[in-house]
């Protein structure tokens, strides 16, 4: 059984292979639907602010199960010093 591991010395599960597994089961499982793409909302971190809806590292990540929707993708630009870099 695939488990949700550390990175370094990091206290969040950043690497999801349980995660993973669980997006392939339900696809092999229920083969009346058919899903190009899944998207899942994480809530973690602490709030930040009192009574705050937004956490630290809340984020959406997208699993792209057909490749044949991926129709490009970018380079990553040059800094631009006008801006901070977070």
């Amino acid at each position: 059984m695939p488990k949700n591991k550390h990175i370094g010395t990091s206290r969040e599960l950043l690497l999801r292979n349980l995660d993973c597994a669980v997006i392939q089961m339900v696809h092999q499982v229920d083969t009346t639907q058919k899903y190009d793409t899944v998207r899942g909302v994480f809530t973690e971190g602490t709030p930040l602010y009192e009574n705050s809806g937004f956490q630290e590292k809340s984020h959406i990540q997208i699993c792209v199960v057909n490749p044949n929707c991926i129709k490009g993708y970018f380079y990553p630009l040059d800094p631009i010093a006008a801006f901070p870099i977070p």
